[in-house]
């Protein structure tokens, strides 16, 4: 299962409306996204729900082929509803499960059907806060998601490893890359991370 997540601080200085360039609702959301945007009584946490979307769209997309760039307006949400949206691209549909709070809002998209989500749920979603003012939030989302993917495989603690393969983040576990796929996200003062299924390694 491929999985892509983004999260956003509603409270980071450079996310308010004031902070916003005039025309950054015109170059980033479609037509359709913009009269939502008009229409919600919440249009701060709509605008920062799009964009959570199409992001982790985007990641997903960008492990089909390496070559999709982000340009947000090809990425369009056609709809949310439930705690779910769905993500149009030229390169396919995704659907992305989406979970928000006063203080952050965050997206999980896959290429999963919406009904298997009531099923076959990512390995690992978590989302937590950085501890302490001046915190590496690369290097603690890093380690917060070794832990899960460790705890949930049975493995020794500290033995999962994070390396990179043109621009993802992959799971290690003695040298050898993982069969989980993995997504990580870091804003403001928060960090998100997303696992799809895996099986535990022989050996």
């Amino acid at each position: 299962m491929l999985v892509g997540n983004d999260v956003v601080d509603l409270h980071d200085s450079e996310n308010r409306p004031e902070a916003l360039h005039t025309r950054f609702d015109a170059r980033v959301f479609a037509s359709d996204e913009r009269a939502a945007l008009s229409a919600s009584a919440s249009v701060h946490q709509l605008r920062w729900t799009l964009w959570a979307a199409k992001e982790s769209a985007y990641k997903v997309a960008r492990k089909l082929d390496f070559a999709v760039r982000f340009l947000p307006k090809d990425f369009v949400v056609r709809q949310i509803a439930g705690g779910r949206a769905v993500v149009m691209h030229e390169i396919g549909s995704f659907d992305v499960l989406l979970d928000r709070t006063d203080d952050w809002v965050c997206a999980v998209a896959t290429l999963t059907s919406v009904d298997a989500w009531s099923i076959r749920r990512p390995l690992s979603v978590g989302i937590e806060q950085l501890g302490m003012p001046g915190a590496d939030p690369s290097r603690t989302v890093r380690e917060l998601a070794c832990a899960a993917i460790g705890s949930r495989m049975n493995l020794p603690p500290g033995q999962v490893q994070m390396a990179v393969d043109r621009g993802i983040p992959v799971a290690l576990w003695r040298n050898r890359r993982l069969p989980v796929d993995l997504s990580l996200s870091h804003h403001g003062r928060f960090v998100a991370w997303a696992c799809g299924d895996c099986a535990i390694p022989a050996g």
